[in-house]
């Protein structure tokens, strides 16, 4: 697509994009703070984005930095693990079944 300078601007926020990042969604642009904003995918462990690259997984309704999917109490790793929850909150075996 070709723009005006002046006609390029986020979809969102209508702010000038100029030669800032941006990305592109369903043919429109956006500034990169409303894109994450918009778009974006949160780790539900470390609350920072899951960019494209990153090795992450779905569970408990959530997305996790694969490094993040851990057990609440004990902080071993549960990927490709069986776990348990309470209250949203992976749980390795051992600490599935104590009072948390």
């Amino acid at each position: 697509m070709t723009w005006h300078v002046q006609c390029f601007t986020c979809a969102a926020c209508k702010t000038p994009i100029r030669n800032r990042a941006f990305y592109m969604e369903e043919g429109q642009p956006y500034c990169e703070r409303d894109y994450e904003k918009m778009f974006g995918t949160k780790c539900r462990g470390c609350d920072f984005k899951i960019d494209a690259g990153d090795r992450f997984l779905e569970a408990l309704g959530f997305s996790w930095h694969d490094t993040c999917f851990v057990c609440a109490i004990c902080q071993t790793n549960l990927e490709g693990k069986t776990f348990y929850s309470k209250k949203d909150k992976p749980l390795c075996k051992s600490h599935a079944f104590s009072h948390v």
